[in-house]
């Protein structure tokens, strides 16, 4: 094989010429060989003076074709030569490649031409499949030295695939295949990308832009940028990825909702579109969001989804939860339906936690509908927990966003959210709702999503279970900062109005007799012990109690102790008692540590008592004189 050089050449063998002065130019030939350096293979041939003056030649090529630049390409037809360069018309072949033209141009390195008839053939080269098309007039650059034929077309798209593609723009010849730069049309849809590559049953694209068109040529099923793509023509389908990992890069028009899933599947024969992410990628790389401006740019993470073009709804599944305003809310199956528009579909049987910080409050059996990224509405079966973690079953509804105190945000949110979801919901008495360990409640309860009790506005009454026709409803307010009942009973107000009850107490025999927050015998009798404190169910002791935390607590001394022991009917009481009114004269103060039975009403106790007396003057007179004599004998 002769190494391709630059050096372009006639070997004439030697010659006589009489004279030039008398030489007719058109007589003058030259028999000899042409070197190309390997474009073509030397041939023989006559130079003769051409229309243009110069030395040239015309040459048919032998009906096997010239193999050029030493390579896998053919010329077949005719070729020139003169002051215009080496040209040629009829046919080249280059692998797959078949093109026709009248004026293809010879340089050391490149080919270039137009033409109008041409093709690429279904065949393979090796390893590789190159596929079906049909040229129609294009323009032609070929390196063979770089193993590149760029091929163009000039009015209409080159068709592809039997006809079933279209393509605006160049196309690239290759040992390794055929690739492609411009807008590639098939089976409804259009991909744009400088990136495409083409193989018998398949084709595929990088750094693209894909769209799935309708029947509003303005508005395609999905838009996708920047994205890779492999279109399976034997199968029928094609697959859709983000170029870069976590970018949404894939619009859905009618549902106006994009996302960044891995992976698209558009199966041409269902027409629709199925979304998987695999288990190695990051959920947060998976998402989708709303272009819908009134939504609010509200998004979510998935793992799957699925868009019926037919119906243009957009299922998603996979789904973690989805944030609305301070609300995690997780649809029934993990799966939402997106309509038109971006209208979600209700949602049934969903779970809310509230809030997303701290996670106070949990829903559940939720109907809600998402209206943006701040706002639902809805009810929801709240799962109330008590102080001693028991669990009832509270519906709530009117959620709402409301501002965040001052107080609230200073305690708990110090530079944290303005706003906060807040529901409501309500029990009655048939509900036997227990707010604390032996306490009921009825009334209205509003759960703030930054605090972690409900806010109770309603009544309370003690389980008490022995006395007999108990129903003591005591009126109860709580801000919702912390979930154990403790209520002020030195202002307790019963739901009849009246204040309660409980202590011990003059009966009209004086008799002493016991209460604890249920009516007196009489209202007007006489009061022997009054507690005074906080009342709530102490569950370690089993015991009810009125009584000082603080002196409970073991801060204080002083303070009021009343409790009440259920099972065994008992009450122990500590602090001041009062025997009887007293007057200006003579009066005691006393206090008293003591128990009591509500069955056989027996009381005991040890009492510390003081007299304040007012005795004559003659009086302390004769006790000293009495305390002197007993003291000398």
């Amino acid at each position: 094989m002769v190494p391709m050089t630059d050096l372009y050449f006639f070997v004439v063998p030697p010659f006589k010429l009489d004279s030039l002065n008398d030489a007719d130019p058109g007589s003058i030939k030259f028999e000899g060989t042409f070197v190309s350096s390997g474009m073509f293979p030397s041939f023989k041939e006559k130079l003769y003076t051409m229309p243009d003056k110069s030395l040239g030649f015309t040459h048919t090529v032998p009906a096997s074709g010239y193999p050029l630049y030493q390579g896998d390409g053919k010329l077949y037809g005719g070729m020139s030569l003169d002051n215009a360069g080496i040209r040629a018309t009829g046919k080249i072949d280059y692998l797959a490649a078949s093109v026709e033209s009248r004026d293809f141009v010879f340089y050391p390195d490149s080919v270039v031409g137009r033409g109008s008839v041409g093709e690429i053939k279904e065949k393979q080269f090796g390893a590789v499949y190159f596929p079906q098309i049909k040229l129609g007039d294009y323009q032609l650059k070929w390196l063979p030295k770089q193993d590149k034929m760029y091929i163009k077309n000039l009015k209409e798209p080159f068709s592809l695939y039997q006809s079933t593609a279209a393509l605006d723009g160049k196309l690239i010849v290759s040992k390794s295949g055929v690739g492609g730069d411009g807008r590639l049309t098939t089976r409804g849809s259009e991909v744009r990308s400088k990136e495409l590559s083409f193989s018998a049953k398949e084709f595929g694209a990088r750094n693209a832009s894909f769209e799935v068109k309708t029947g509003n040529p303005d508005k395609p099923a999905l838009a996708a940028n920047d994205v890779k793509l492999k279109f399976n023509l034997d199968q029928n389908f094609a697959t859709i990825s983000p170029e870069v990992e976590g970018e949404a890069a894939i619009d859905f028009p009618y549902a106006q909702f994009k996302t960044s899933i891995p992976e698209a599947r558009w199966d041409l024969t269902t027409q629709k579109i199925v979304m998987n992410k695999a288990p190695d990628v990051p959920i947060e790389n998976s998402y989708f969001y709303t272009t819908r401006k009134e939504l609010d740019s509200l998004s979510f993470n998935a793992e799957r989804a699925e868009y019926d073009i037919k119906t243009q709804q957009l299922k998603v599944s996979g789904i973690p939860y989805i944030i609305v305003a301070d609300a995690k809310i997780t649809p029934e199956g993990n799966e939402v339906l997106i309509l038109e528009n971006a209208k979600i579909g209700q949602l049934k049987n969903t779970v809310i936690i509230l809030d997303t910080l701290n996670g106070y409050h949990r829903l559940t059996e939720g109907v809600v509908d998402i209206i943006s990224r701040k706002e639902f509405a809805g009810y929801a079966t709240y799962q109330y927990v008590n102080a001693v973690n028991d669990t009832f079953a509270i519906k709530m509804t009117d959620f709402r966003l409301e501002p965040i105190t001052e107080e609230t945000r200073n305690k708990k949110q110090r530079g944290g959210p303005l706003m906060q979801t807040v529901g409501n919901g309500a029990v009655i008495e048939s509900n036997n709702i227990l707010v604390s360990p032996r306490i009921f409640y009825k009334g209205d309860m509003t759960m703030f999503a930054t605090k972690p009790a409900l806010q109770l506005r309603g009544f309370v009454k003690l389980d008490l279970k022995n006395i007999k026709n108990y129903n003591t409803w005591l009126q109860y307010t709580q801000s919702g900062d912390e979930k154990d009942i403790y209520l002020n009973f030195d202002n307790s107000i019963t739901e009849e109005g009246r204040k309660a009850d409980a202590g011990l107490h003059f009966a009209e025999d004086n008799d002493l007799y016991i209460t604890f927050v249920f009516d007196k015998k009489d209202p007007g009798d006489d009061d022997f012990f009054l507690p005074s404190g906080s009342l709530y169910y102490e569950k370690e002791s089993k015991e009810f109690r009125i009584e000082d935390r603080q002196k409970a607590a073991g801060e204080k001394l002083a303070g009021k102790v009343f409790a009440y022991n259920e099972e065994k009917q008992e009450v122990r009481f500590e602090g001041p008692i009062n025997f009887f009114k007293g007057n200006k004269d003579f009066n005691l103060t006393a206090s008293a540590l003591g128990s009591g039975n509500l069955e056989t009403n027996d009381i005991k106790m040890n009492s510390f008592v003081m007299a304040d007396m007012n005795i004559p003057t003659m009086a302390y007179q004769l006790m000293a004189t009495n305390i002197t004599g007993s003291n000398q004998q």
